[in-house]
Formats: C-alpha cells, structure tokens, sequence
C-alpha cells in the first residue's frame, strides 16, 4: 500500500461523524457505497490520497466478508488505529442496525405499494451508483492492451455465469505473468503514458 501519509489529523468524533453518515444515507450496499465512502474521505476531508482508496479498496476485495465494511475498516485504522476502526465499524454499523430492528416488526408495511415503488426506485438508483463506481475505478487504472484485455475477459466470464473467485485469480495470474516478463508493474507504466 502507498506510504503516502493523510493530508491532516482526523478527529476520533470527526470519525464517527463521517462513519454515522455514511452509515445512514449508504444504501444499496457494496460496491454501489464506495462512490459515497471515496466523496467522504478523500475528496471532502482528505483523509487518504485517491491512490491509497483504490489500493484499500482492491485488497478489500479479497478479504472475507462484505467490501464495504472491509473498505471502512481498513480506512479507519489506517487513520486513527484500532480506536478508529471500533470507532468506525459501530458508527457505520448502528445506523442500519436500528432500521433492521425497526423494520422486523413492520414486515407488513413492506407490501403497502408507496412503500414498494420506493424501493424500486432505489434499485435503479443503485445501478447508477454501480456505473460511477466502475468509471471511476476505471479511470485509476493504465489504460493499455492488457487492462483493457483483462477489464473484457472478466466481463465475459461473468456473463458465462463464472466464479468471481476463478475471474479474480486468472486476472492475477495475467497481471503477475506481464510484471515476470516486462518487469515493471502496471502503476508505473500508466505513469509513463
């Protein structure tokens, strides 16, 4: 991960401030939340470069559990240590918590047809935070034959119905075998174009 260090002091509360809200207006879940965690922590309050979310981001991919989560783990210990990250994980997790409580005794509002029209219209919202995030991440990355060979294989995999875990491995193994033969890694070249 890049060494570069956030751009000023985050405050435990200031933490938890930013966790709750994301806690609170983050909805869809996964990916389509890491537009809104990105707009929170580096472009607003500079907490990490836009080169250490995406390098967060791209190992909470591996690890076990949901990416969200994973990617505000990792923030918050990155910048403020394990009081951050317990900090964090409860400002980001009581939000959804209270509405899951709340809303275990009121199944049978769920059919009531406001209600499910609204919940329509947030999962086509949740597809246009999905296309910000692919663009975006699309943007920190080389664009060279072999991104581009990489980015089409796995969206061609996915459309056969392939594992993730088989598409995350062979792109691994692409981008490995091209750092044996060239020796430098992707993030050097995309500097160099």
């Amino acid at each position: 991960m890049s060494d570069e260090q956030p751009k000023k002091q985050v405050s435990l509360l200031s933490l938890v401030g930013v966790y709750t809200k994301i806690g609170t207006l983050g909805f869809g879940g996964g990916y389509a939340v890491l537009s809104f965690i990105r707009s929170e922590v580096v472009e607003k309050h500079a907490w990490i470069t836009s080169a250490q979310f995406d390098q967060i981001v791209e190992m909470s991919a591996f690890a076990p559990g949901p990416t969200t989560t994973n990617v505000l783990a990792a923030i918050a210990m990155r910048v403020k240590g394990t009081k951050g990250l317990l900090a964090g994980f409860i400002a980001a997790i009581w939000p959804s918590f209270l509405l899951i409580l709340g809303l275990a005794d009121a199944t049978a509002v769920l059919h009531n047809p406001y209600l499910t029209g609204a919940l329509h219209g947030i999962e086509v919202a949740v597809i246009g935070l999905l296309l910000d995030v692919v663009w975006t991440l699309w943007q920190d990355v080389p664009h060279i034959f072999l991104t581009v060979l990489i980015a089409v294989m796995a969206v061609g995999l996915t459309i056969l119905g392939v594992s993730p875990i088989i598409t995350i491995v062979l792109a691994s193994a692409i981008a490995l075998a091209d750092y044996a033969i060239r020796k430098t890694p992707l993030e050097i070249r995309r500097r160099q174009k």
